[in-house]
């Protein structure tokens, strides 16, 4: 009988307390809702300290927000960025998988999980969450962008440019997703449907010079050369972009293109000025020398090039260009062999070694050498003029 009391007794006690888990008092409901109403406005102020760069003021208000009320989705969020800033991506994962589990539709935690994960260097994790960012949230760019970046990244591009075609028409006003498809297409030499989408994202983004950046290298690739150099004029008076090289060197190679040698020559000696070690710009000083008439100069910015890679066998070819023009033929067909020897595909080089043989009074090896080229490639028209100009003389 006494056990039977004493078990009531515990029974009594359990229910009481599952009934108190389940119903909690006016009281702690009140003060459940007062503390996450804190911790909502500290979120606040802490996102604004985030902003604005106090970023260790930040973290002790929302520690405290967290505190507060453990289950903020937000301030776990904020809490990761936080944690991303300073480097420690291991607590910023931590964070955002609270994050998710306090609001699973939360799609910038799924976003910034991507970017932790990108960070460390796993990208089809990234992806993944990249991908669910997308999937909550279809309607922010950033996330679609995120993915695009990331298909890139694991050299699946065909896919990205997929992609982001199918959002252009959501995202009608954004400039950034059709600059993004620009790109993607100067990727594949698509280059007239590149033109047209950097256009569009030009006008869309009218101040946003970086797009007028790869209109003007898309125009440059596909050998519009005018329209290339006014944009480029306009980009390098700029003042962003004065100090570019590469873009300077582009100005120079459409000013060469559009039978402005003595403007390409004041453009690549620029380039050479804030690019010295650029074997590009070396090679269009020099062709746009040679052009002009100056054999000389363009030797010796070939001598640049030569120093600064001794292997390149474009610089020995052209090279050979300028010793053969001066009647230097011993040298010209040393340069043209050493072009050939670096580059054994290259028939242009080979017909050159050919056609100095032939000037050296050496027909029949260089009537070798055209029939090399013939043999590599029947079509080639310079061999096969070469060979028939040396049989109408023998």
């Amino acid at each position: 009988m006494r056990k039977l009391r004493q078990l009531s007794v515990v029974l009594l006690c359990l229910l009481g307390a599952c009934s108190s888990t389940k119903d909690p008092t006016v009281q702690e409901a009140a003060m459940k809702q007062w503390n996450n109403a804190r911790s909502n406005v500290l979120s606040g102020l802490a996102a604004d300290q985030y902003a604005n760069g106090n970023f260790d003021k930040s973290r002790s208000t929302i520690d405290q927000a967290i505190r507060l009320s453990p289950d903020n989705a937000a301030a776990h969020v904020l809490s990761a960025k936080l944690y991303i800033e300073a480097g420690q991506l291991e607590a910023a994962e931590k964070e955002l998988a609270l994050a998710r589990q306090a609001d699973p539709t939360s799609a910038e935690a799924e976003y910034l999980s991507g970017v932790v994960y990108q960070r460390w260097q796993q990208p089809q994790r990234a992806l993944e969450f990249y991908q669910h960012a997308c999937d909550k949230s279809p309607a922010e760019l950033a996330y679609v962008m995120a993915k695009a970046e990331m298909l890139v990244a694991m050299d699946r591009r065909d896919e990205a440019l997929t992609m982001l075609q199918a959002k252009v028409a959501y995202f009608e006003h954004s400039g950034a997703i059709r600059d993004e498809v620009g790109l993607l297409l100067v990727q594949q030499g698509r280059y007239p449907e590149a033109i047209e989408m950097f256009r569009r994202a030009g006008i869309l983004a009218t101040d946003d010079l970086t797009i007028r950046e790869h209109l003007s290298m898309a125009l440059f690739y596909g050998k519009q050369y005018s329209e290339s150099a006014g944009i480029l004029s306009e980009l390098l008076t700029s003042g962003k972009f004065e100090k570019r090289s590469d873009l300077l060197a582009a100005m120079g190679e459409c000013q060469l293109q559009t039978g402005h040698a003595g403007q390409a020559v004041q453009s690549f000696r620029q380039a050479s000025e804030i690019g010295p070690d650029s074997m590009g710009v070396w090679l269009g000083l020099a062709r746009a020398e040679l052009q002009l008439g100056s054999p000389r100069r363009a030797e010796l910015a070939l001598n640049r090039c030569l120093a600064i890679d001794e292997a390149s066998s474009q610089a020995h070819l052209l090279l050979g260009y300028v010793q053969l023009r001066q009647d230097r033929l011993s040298e010209a067909y040393a340069s043209f062999a050493r072009a050939s020897q670096l580059d054994p595909t290259d028939t242009v080089s080979l017909c050159m070694v050919g056609l100095t043989l032939d000037r050296l009074g050496r027909g029949s090896e260089a009537a070798a050498c055209y029939q090399r080229v013939l043999k590599m490639n029947p079509g080639d028209e310079m061999a096969g003029q070469l060979l028939a100009r040396l049989d109408l003389r023998q």
